[in-house]
């Protein structure tokens, strides 16, 4: 059984962006919960304003079909990992690659007022990553700190992943 590589980190962390781009250096498909999400149950900030737990509900129920698959590059959504069984489930056949983008970088590069609970500004950013990190951390098999180049990062996972076997030279 070949195992899913599956990125974990906040919001404009790069997971889909590094998730492509290791889905085409290592010729694994691509898969991103919040691209699946939106086109099942519509867009991201409709379901929020339904409650975060309808959105949250609708996550859990992707991830758990994605989390079956072997072999596939999963970029998931940033809080996919508050939910227990959302990282059972990715755990279960997959290795959870934690991408670390300072915050700043991301702050620079994301539109606060599309995202939901950035709606207060990119200081809501920081207080996410403040009660986030840890848990990023936890649950993460790799931790791999982004230097804001897409190329260095996705190199940096494919070498941890070599070095322990996870993925075939």
């Amino acid at each position: 059984m070949k195992q899913n590589i599956v990125l974990i980190g906040m919001m404009g962390s790069g997971k889909t962006s590094v998730g492509k781009r290791l889905s085409q250096e290592l010729n694994m498909p691509f898969i991103d919960t919040d691209t699946l999400i939106e086109e099942e149950y519509g867009p991201i900030p409709k379901l929020f304003e339904m409650g975060e737990e309808c959105f949250r509900d609708a996550e859990s129920k992707i991830i758990s079909r994605v989390s079956s698959l072997e072999g596939a590059i999963i970029s998931t959504g940033g809080g996919a990992v508050l939910r227990d069984e959302n990282v059972k489930a990715l755990r279960n056949n997959g290795v959870l690659v934690f991408i670390d983008r300072p915050v700043h970088f991301i702050a620079e590069n994301i539109d606060c007022s599309c995202r939901p609970l950035l709606k207060n500004g990119p200081e809501a950013l920081h207080e996410l990553m403040e009660k986030r990190l840890p848990i990023y951390k936890a649950c993460c098999d790799y931790h791999v700190v982004s230097d804001n180049d897409i190329s260095n990062t996705v190199l940096t996972i494919i070498e941890l992943l070599k070095n322990d076997g996870v993925i075939r030279p």
